[in-house]
């Protein structure tokens, strides 16, 4: 993707996922914004380029992460939202046997004892690929903790699970359903 779409694509997650009132854009309850009325934002934030509804589906369809969704008229974040009011999420269906959460050594140390909390997002968020927590954990040090989730275990406890593009999201996962994830050597 080029550099160009990279800002863009940082900008739509900015407003989209944290920041919409600082742009006077209202979100409803299922996260969705009224789609002309981004890409009007989008023109005036990127005021040297032309950006109109193909260039923001060519930036999301283009992107490894799917983090936006339009539908018909309307445009939303899948997921990482930090905003006041929760955003409503689709029950998940068929969940994995297991999920997945990339971290730090630090973080891992007190999840383990009190269970992975959503902390400043609206949800917690977990994969059903260990590459993609392997990314996320990236994100925060070099050598990531990779936790693995019993999730169908857990649903059947009660635990409420979410799908959101290709995440699954939780409000709270139990210490009791969290493991460190141990490469198997293979001799």
């Amino acid at each position: 993707m080029n550099r160009l779409y990279i800002r863009i694509s940082k900008f739509l997650s900015y407003v989209l996922r944290h920041h919409p009132e600082k742009f006077n854009i209202e979100l409803d309850t299922n996260g969705y914004a009224d789609f002309e009325t981004i890409i009007n934002l989008v023109n005036n934030q990127f005021l040297d380029h032309h950006i109109d509804e193909e260039v923001i589906k060519d930036i999301i369809s283009l992107s490894d992460k799917k983090r936006f969704e339009i539908n018909n008229d309307k445009i939303r974040a899948f997921y990482g939202h930090s905003i006041k009011d929760k955003i409503d999420m689709q029950e998940a269906k068929n969940i994995p046997l297991k999920l997945f959460h990339g971290t730090n050594s630090k973080a891992q140390q007190k999840i383990i004892k009190e269970g992975l909390k959503r902390k400043s997002r609206q949800y917690v968020h977990l994969s059903d690929s260990l590459d993609t927590a392997y990314s996320v954990g990236r994100r925060r040090t070099h050598s990531p903790i990779i936790l693995v989730i019993e999730s169908s275990r857990a649903a059947n406890d009660g635990v409420q699970f979410y799908k959101s593009g290709d995440m699954y999201l939780a409000d709270y996962i139990p210490p009791e359903y969290i493991s460190i994830y141990i490469k198997k050597k293979i001799s």
